[in-house]
């Protein structure tokens, strides 16, 4: 399951990416390419977030020294350590950094103006980035060694574990000669390309203390940069987006995605505020028309009567008439005695029930997963020492309904 996207964008303003599992393995064999909009359709539906490979031509690596007592400080004394080293303006940089050996520190920067633009098509389209890197940094690095790519008129270097460069074909035969990293020959350095003319180019740019003999292994590789792209390689300490830009929530993603629901749920609640408002005046007018009929069959007879109660009046003229006593209901008896089985019949719902009372019958409108459910409701009753029967047994769509008929026992 793909847990996290790798994407990178080219020179001709596509983009590049590969899904990946959060093992850190990669999720396909091939990488895809499109515009900004397929590549976020890819995260979406994978509900998978971005790690952003920024152009290694943008961003530098390196490490400064800083000492021990000052390191809880770091982050406002850095800028000021790097200000030698940095050619533009220091305060128009954004940094990122992680603890090194010794009192060292790793330092990743970017201008504020190239990671506004790398950043600004993922933030358009609501993208969820997490995480971005240097391209140089996810590299494959063997024995300790150097991993040089060349890619679209372009050398992506990977010198150590939070060290590389790129830049233009066109400078590196330059860039690779004033290298003074030592290698000797327990390292590798591999390089990639897509054709042997290019290995042949690639090799003829090697530092000459990087080819001497008792130099590092040198190792030829017919590939591009996704080959050697490695997600297990990232290090998220130093992750660009932090500070100024570090991730924020998703509000206008919220929004967009609530707007219609918010506004269909506003327009049921006020339809059905005036239906059910209309539906009380209806109501109203309809009680007032019944209890003016009622009161004149009273009065029709009991010509002398006083209007007010005449259901309970005329029940108190005849309560004695044939046999004494109105007969009690047991409909509470039968309710009690199903409501216990209810309960414990698992996914079996009641939905509406109605009392004969001149039958002494309790009919209910069931529903269960299955024909065994109702069933076993059924009995269930009958246990409790009433008569059940089910009927209209039918099937709504995965469930079963049925009306079931309790009576006491004769």
């Amino acid at each position: 399951m793909a847990e996290k996207v790798f994407a990178r964008q080219t020179t001709d303003g596509l983009w590049q990416w590969r899904l990946a599992s959060v093992e850190g393995q990669w999720a396909t064999d091939v990488y895809h390419s499109g515009d900004d909009e397929a590549m976020v359709a890819t995260a979406r539906t994978a509900n998978a977030p971005v790690n952003l490979l920024v152009n290694g031509n943008q961003v530098v690596c390196c490490s400064t020294e800083i000492d021990a007592k000052e390191k809880r400080h770091m982050a406002k004394l850095l800028p000021y350590e790097l200000e030698e080293q940095v050619i533009d303006n220091i305060e128009e940089m954004h940094l990122a950094f992680c603890s090194a050996e010794d009192d060292r520190i790793n330092v990743a920067y970017i201008s504020n103006k190239d990671m506004e633009k790398s950043l600004a098509p993922l933030i358009e389209l609501n993208c969820d980035t997490r995480i971005v890197v240097p391209d140089y940094l996810t590299l494959r690095r063997d024995n300790n060694g150097v991993t040089l790519v060349l890619d679209e008129q372009q050398l992506i270097v990977r010198t150590g574990t939070d060290e590389g460069f790129s830049v233009e074909d066109t400078l590196a035969p330059f860039v690779l000669s004033e290298q003074e990293q030592e290698l000797d020959f327990t390292c590798t350095v591999n390089l990639v390309a897509e054709s042997d003319e290019q290995l042949d180019i690639l090799a003829s740019w090697l530092p000459a203390s990087w080819t001497r003999d008792n130099g590092p292994e040198i190792i030829r590789n017919i590939g591009g940069l996704w080959d050697w792209l490695e997600p297990a390689q990232v290090n998220q300490e130093l992750n660009l987006r932090r500070g100024t830009f570090s991730r924020q929530l998703p509000i206008k993603r919220w929004l967009t995605q609530w707007k219609t629901p918010l506004i269909a749920i506003a327009a049921a609640y006020l339809i059905a505020v005036t239906v059910t408002y209309a539906q009380y005046l209806g109501l109203k007018s309809e009680q007032k028309e019944i209890v003016a009929s009622m009161n004149a069959i009273y009065l029709k007879a009991v010509p002398k009567g006083r209007a007010g109660d005449p259901e309970g009046r005329l029940e108190k003229l005849v309560k004695n008439i044939k046999g004494g006593a109105k007969a009690s209901s047991n409909l509470m008896v039968l309710l009690g005695g199903v409501a216990d089985t209810l309960k414990t019949s698992g996914n079996i719902a009641m939905s509406s029930f109605r009392y004969n009372a001149d039958q002494g019958e309790l009919l209910l409108n069931i529903e269960g997963s299955n024909f065994g459910e109702l069933e076993s409701l059924r009995t269930g009753v009958e246990e409790k020492g009433f008569k059940a029967e089910l009927l209209r047994v039918e099937a709504k769509g995965e469930r079963q309904s049925a009306r079931m008929k309790v009576s006491e026992a004769p």
